[in-house]
């Protein structure tokens, strides 16, 4: 009976977390999981993410969807709808801060999605798990998710997809020191955004980033080589 309006508050949308809650106890799992997608999230908006800012009251709500906590999601849920939980939980376990907590749901919807052959999922939670490592110190693994993003991006042919992904294994690749195979991904990443978006040739946004900051590191550090010479001298 809530009315859907276009710019609820927080408080506004209370009934529908409860009635999530209610659904949950009465074992309507999937039921009250397209509630909370379609009426509470708005689907692939995210309006309580990216308009409220409510990442913790998402926590509360999405734990009700798992029968161990943000590792198995209730069987009662279909496969797709289990991954989905694992990867929402993982993302606002990252914004909370809660890092480490994310790492494991994070491989476990990746290896749903794999297994479901959702290639442009998979490939997007793969990066994110590669952005997870790399912020945890665990390079190795970062740069070998980061190549299996690619191969997802590939299989899922989105081309925005195939763009990141590549520029993403290259910045994993650039921080364990593979400077040369990092200029390869970005080169590639390059080539796919001309193919895409010929009016703008070169990587832009947080990827053009990444890859400035790989080509002016050689720059850097000669510079900071000059500065500590100096000093010791």
């Amino acid at each position: 009976t809530t009315p859907d309006t276009d710019a609820p508050t927080l408080e506004d949308l209370q009934p529908l977390y409860q009635a999530v809650a209610h659904g949950c106890q009465a074992n309507l799992y999937q039921q009250a999981c397209d509630v909370y997608y379609e009426r509470i999230l708005r689907g692939g908006q995210h309006y309580t993410w990216h308009k409220l800012g409510a990442y913790a009251s998402e926590l509360g709500v999405q734990s009700r969807f798992f029968e161990v906590l943000w590792i198995r999601p209730v069987s009662a849920l279909t496969q797709s709808s289990q991954a989905w939980v694992l990867n929402e939980g993982a993302a606002c376990l990252r914004v909370l801060g809660r890092l480490t907590e994310a790492l494991e749901p994070t491989q476990a919807a990746l290896k749903s999605y794999v297994q479901q052959d959702e290639w442009v999922n998979a490939s997007i939670v793969a990066r994110n798990l590669t952005e997870l490592e790399l912020t945890l110190g665990k390079l190795i693994d970062a740069s070998k998710d980061a190549q299996e993003a690619v191969t997802y991006a590939d299989r899922g042919e989105d081309p925005e997809r195939r763009i990141i992904t590549r520029a993403a294994y290259g910045r994993a690749l650039h921080q364990i020191g593979r400077r040369t195979d990092a200029e390869g991904r970005f080169s590639e990443a390059e080539h796919v955004q001309t193919e895409v978006h010929s009016e703008y040739p070169l990587l832009n946004a947080v990827k053009g980033f990444w890859y400035c900051d790989l080509l002016l590191s050689h720059a850097e550090c000669d510079a900071w080589r000059w500065v500590l010479e100096r000093r010791a001298a």
